[in-house]
């Protein structure tokens, strides 16, 4: 039964129920008004198609927010489709990405993603509104073949457009996976950097007397003869130190070195060359109060070790 043999059943029905009887010769449209003689049959009957019609235009305005929603969420993948390339440029994998890729690909995706929120957002609405309009049994009826077509091919669209996000999403997962990767990577390469930089920049330092300074394994005497019973031997660093018993300072900020003494003088005896220092005779060994490194390069090139033994 098609809409229009469903509204002529309906008016009939109802004007049968108000006890009206139809004109032995009536051929007019069966539209209902015609055939009832009481008032309240007529009013039944305009309730009745009043209530028909708004199904219908409820049906219309179904389907038009459908083509709408269907046109709207077929531009966003589109726009999608050209921000997942734009990310793609951003990601690569041969290596360390500059802060500056990483940042914008996170931000392109971060606005992708957000696009696709709307779009299954779009896409569930509308999947709402056919079932909607299979499940209401008066606009069921009312759907010719052709509507039940589209109707079908509305379900179709739309499945495919979901299914073209689904994708769109796992590959947002891909790339931000990727993002994420290279932002480790970023973090652990600059890390590593710091440390080298670090390591370059230290330098160790060891003031002290002859005592503590041989304690500790730091210098030792040599030369000098047997009979002499060990007098003309000269303090010289060891062969091997333990970088514990140094002091790290910074070869590039500490610039000033501070004796422990002020009232003491303090003989060098590692390789490094007073002439890079403010010295004032920087062939005489000997220095007193603060030492200051005017060109720390060459001052440390010799060795990064540097020992002062207290007179």
């Amino acid at each position: 039964m098609n809409r229009y043999r469903f509204l002529a059943a309906a008016t009939i029905v109802v004007a049968a129920a108000c006890n009206d009887a139809v004109p032995e010769r009536y051929a007019g449209a069966d539209t209902g008004l015609a055939v009832a003689r009481s008032g309240r049959a007529k009013d039944s009957l305009i309730i009745l198609k009043d209530s028909l019609l708004a199904v219908k235009e409820r049906q219309l305005s179904y389907q038009s927010q459908l083509i709408g929603d269907a046109a709207t969420s077929a531009r966003l993948i589109s726009e999608i489709d050209r921000d997942l390339a734009k990310a793609r440029i951003e990601v690569k994998e041969d290596g360390p990405a500059p802060e500056s890729a990483i940042e914008n690909a996170s931000d392109q995706l971060a606005r992708v993603q957000k696009k696709v929120n709307v779009v299954l957002q779009r896409l569930t609405a509308s999947e709402s509104r056919i079932r909607r309009m299979r499940s209401d049994s008066v606009a069921r009826t009312m759907l010719n073949a052709t509507q039940a077509t589209q109707l079908a091919e509305y379900e179709q669209s739309i499945a495919g457009l979901r299914l073209t996000v689904e994708n769109q999403t796992r590959e947002i997962a891909t790339l931000g996976a990727q993002v994420d990767s290279m932002g480790r990577e970023n973090v652990a390469l600059v890390a590593k950097n710091t440390a080298m930089e670090a390591h370059e920049d230290s330098v160790f330092i060891a003031i002290g007397t002859e005592k503590e300074l041989t304690e500790k394994g730091i210098i030792r005497r040599e030369g000098g003869t047997l009979l002499a019973f060990g007098r003309g031997k000269t303090i010289v660093p060891a062969r091997a130190y333990e970088v514990e018993d140094f002091q790290v300072m910074s070869k590039s900020k500490d610039l000033t070195i501070t004796l422990p003494k002020a009232d003491k003088e303090y003989r060098l005896v590692s390789r490094q060359n007073l002439e890079y220092t403010d010295s004032m005779d920087p062939r005489d060994p000997l220095v007193k109060g603060t030492l200051s490194v005017t060109d720390p390069e060459k001052f440390w090139a010799p060795s990064k070790f540097l020992i002062l033994v207290q007179k």
